[in-house]
């Protein structure tokens, strides 16, 4: 079940295009469409979800990047809160600096022609039209767009044991490190969902590289978010409170509000059961159906 779970977590560190896919497996699975208050061990609407993220300053979405159902949550979402008068900045993880001033200058005609323009699936994301429909109802409701990644070439130097230069160190908060436990637990999940195929050695350059991916977004949210704060399109590993882009916002406060949306198991009923139902890292959780059951390790050793 772990591998089932954990797949795609992570951006891949080998060469392998995502693509987006119906989620159609696993959809008469008791859970599948389903919605939980985790911190309350209950079910929940919809309505509850979007009134509950309309009332926090950074609304963080997370998703399985392969499965389309998560952009259609994440979109419906996005589409709640400017209903809501919200107009949040919306930031991708997707994207680059080097792709922020085409985000910012979108309009809802040019919407089509944005994975293009900023070399989305050139990149090895899933198709963009997948991801449409999120930027549609963020440009519908006047909110502006931002790339929240890293740059390429600091992520490479800190992955190969390089540090960061002082003015960006100071400007991301990188002296808010990690404890042992949580650089432990980071550690342990990066080789899992690598299938134990990964030299321990590049385990601590990979948890850094982690580290200032998430404290970069949240800089990220920060300044784009001073009006009304923002909305962050991620994978659930980035939107987790207990390591990820939360925890380098709490210095600000907890005005946050998390999402994981979370394929099915087969076989596994109990949404207690899922390593996600865990209100230290998300305040709720939507199932959805499954993609596939493939072994994401076959496809790593292929590799």
């Amino acid at each position: 079940m772990k591998k089932l779970l954990l797949c795609c977590l992570f951006l891949p560190f080998w060469s392998l295009t995502l693509r987006a896919e119906p989620a159609e497996l696993l959809k008469d699975h008791p859970l599948a469409g389903t919605l939980w208050h985790v911190g309350e061990k209950r079910q929940a609407s919809p309505e509850e979800l979007f009134a509950a993220a309309a009332e926090a300053r950074w609304i963080l979405l997370g998703e399985k990047h392969d499965n389309a159902e998560h952009h259609r949550i994440q979109a419906e979402v996005v589409g709640a809160l400017g209903e809501r008068e919200r107009r949040p900045a919306l930031v991708w993880e997707m994207a680059q600096p080097e792709h922020d001033a085409v985000l910012k200058a979108a309009t809802a005609e040019q919407v089509d022609g944005l994975g293009d323009a900023i070399q989305w699936e050139q990149r090895g994301w899933p198709s963009w039209p997948e991801y449409q429909p999120i930027a549609e109802q963020a440009l519908k409701h006047g909110m502006t767009m931002a790339a929240g990644d890293a740059p390429p070439a600091v992520r490479r130097n800190l992955g190969k044991g390089g540090s960061l230069d002082a003015d960006t160190a100071a400007d991301i908060g990188w002296s808010r490190d990690y404890n042992d436990d949580q650089r432990r637990r980071l550690m342990e999940l990066l080789a899992l969902s690598h299938c134990g195929m990964l030299p321990e050695k590049v385990l601590p350059a990979m948890a850094d590289v982690q580290r200032l991916r998430d404290a970069w977004i949240a800089k990220v949210m920060r300044d784009e978010g001073a009006e009304d704060g923002a909305i962050l399109i991620a994978g659930a590993e980035h939107v987790r409170r207990d390591r990820g882009v939360p925890w380098h916002l709490l210095p600000l406060g907890d005005d946050m509000f998390a999402l994981a949306a979370v394929e099915v198991a087969r076989d596994v009923t109990d949404p207690e059961a899922y390593p996600s139902f865990d209100p230290e890292q998300f305040d709720y959780v939507w199932f959805t159906a499954r993609v596939d059951e493939k072994d994401p390790c076959e496809a790593f050793r292929k590799s």
